[in-house]
């Protein structure tokens, strides 16, 4: 699985040693242009993490508020049957 689960120093590091080591090889504008594609590849991941993120939390909560809502019907229902229980007790007292 990437990333791996290592160290998140050295997972670090080994990003600006692998930048220090490829930098030289490349002229300024193959620099600029493979940094600006690395960034772009880094912002897409985040939007797309960020909004499955958003719609997961959105549908968590919707869930939530469908139980609430789901267990003060059965709540309702419930004092509506005691309150039946209790008429019920003082007719035949």
């Amino acid at each position: 699985m990437f990333p791996p689960n290592i160290d998140p120093q050295l997972y670090s590091i080994s990003a600006a040693i692998i930048g220090a080591v490829i930098s030289p090889e490349l002229t300024p504008n193959e620099a600029v242009s493979v940094g600006n594609w690395l960034v772009l590849f880094g912002d897409y991941l985040l939007a797309y993490a960020g909004q499955v993120t958003l719609i997961n939390g959105r549908m968590q909560t919707n869930q939530s508020q469908d139980n609430n809502a789901q267990m003060d019907s059965i709540i309702n229902v419930l004092k509506r049957m005691e309150c039946e229980i209790e008429n019920l007790k003082k007719k035949c007292s």
